[in-house]
């Protein structure tokens, strides 16, 4: 469109007469101005509207998308609802298991084997929350989405509760929960 407006002013200058309103016939003694004065902007853009301009109502208008299923109010909250649910399940699972894993692994004698089950535990309790967040049907666009709400809290709350609680329990182990005394 601004080729055209930048073409329009090279345009061979014209002299303008506005013409006469075939109905009105009380006009006709009115004689025809000529001007030198090419046409504004607005005058040149009307002149110019073809197949290669848009209509001046188009540019104010933004492009129109279809509908979709996405797009509905009611969706958007249901998808907010279930994916804040699925975050405070994850946080619940997490504290949960992290206090378990202190209980039921106690038995091990091997450190280094009683750190690597609890952190197959965890990663078991987090595929488990990805099986019922499926079950759920959340309408998500990016499935990633099922994997990536809360794994940070997940794993972070479950190792601080897992180290607290083995702390908490094996504090009189060492003589008192203060050490170096």
């Amino acid at each position: 469109m601004k080729l055209e407006i930048s073409l329009a002013r090279f345009k061979k200058k014209k002299k303008y007469r506005p013409e006469p309103d075939p109905k009105d016939s009380e006009n006709k003694d009115i004689p025809t101005e000529f001007t030198d004065k090419p046409p504004t902007e607005t005058e040149s853009e009307d002149n110019l509207t073809g197949k290669w301009t848009p209509e001046p109502e188009q540019k104010d208008q933004p492009p129109q998308k279809p509908p979709t299923d996405g797009d509905d109010p009611i969706d958007k909250s249901a998808t907010k609802k279930l994916t804040d649910r699925l975050f405070w399940m994850r946080i619940a699972f997490s504290i949960i298991g992290g206090v378990v894993a202190t209980y039921v692994f106690d038995d091990i004698a091997d450190v280094e084997e009683k750190r690597w089950t609890s952190i197959g535990f965890m990663i078991m309790l987090f595929i488990a929350t990805a099986i019922i967040a499926k079950s759920w049907r959340i309408k998500i666009a990016n499935k990633k989405k099922y994997v990536t709400t809360g794994i940070g809290s997940f794993v972070f709350l479950y190792l601080f509760f897992w180290i607290m609680s083995y702390t908490l329990i094996h504090a009189g182990d060492t003589g008192g929960i203060v050490p170096f005394t």
